[in-house]
């Protein structure tokens, strides 16, 4: 009798195992086309919420769905967006964003952002911190956030 390995990723050229579940690597499989560019934190003043930045491209062929962020600086970051709602600005929650098939979203001042809630002292012009981006299906992409003044500098 013959043996056969079973390689994550390969589901899809495997037609004797059509049965078998695949969807975890496949779920996964979208984040490894994803790249962040141009990512930073702004602090404002230190007992405030500081806001991240960045931009997420998509090269791959699916959309793909950012659900949520961490960071060990913030005690909660939480995925907003900067809204005009009857001549007033606010920033509102948002449960995900779609990055879609060869597009790219950005999160910048006036948009969409993460807003990180709580900042500890590593969240100061100059230092760097770490941020992972969660997205549907479980996948995750950590990058380092320069964090910046108010000014972006």
């Amino acid at each position: 009798m013959r043996s056969m390995s079973f390689i994550p990723g390969a589901c899809a050229g495997m037609a004797l195992v059509a049965g078998v579940l695949c969807a975890a690597p496949a779920a996964q499989a979208g984040v490894h086309d994803l790249q962040i560019s141009g990512q930073w934190i702004r602090m404002v003043v230190p007992v405030r919420p500081a806001a991240g930045y960045f931009t997420l491209k998509n090269t791959g062929d699916a959309d793909v769905a950012l659900v949520g962020a961490a960071s060990p600086g913030c005690g909660m970051a939480m995925l907003h967006q900067s809204v005009s709602q009857n001549g007033v600005d606010k920033m509102v929650p948002v449960k995900k964003v779609k990055v879609p098939a060869h597009g790219a979203v950005s999160f910048k001042p006036g948009g969409y952002h993460i807003m990180c809630m709580k900042p500890t002292d590593a969240v100061r012009p100059g230092k760097v911190v770490p941020m992972t981006l969660k997205f549907a299906g479980g996948g995750t992409i950590t990058a380092d956030f320069p964090v910046k003044n108010a000014m972006g500098k």
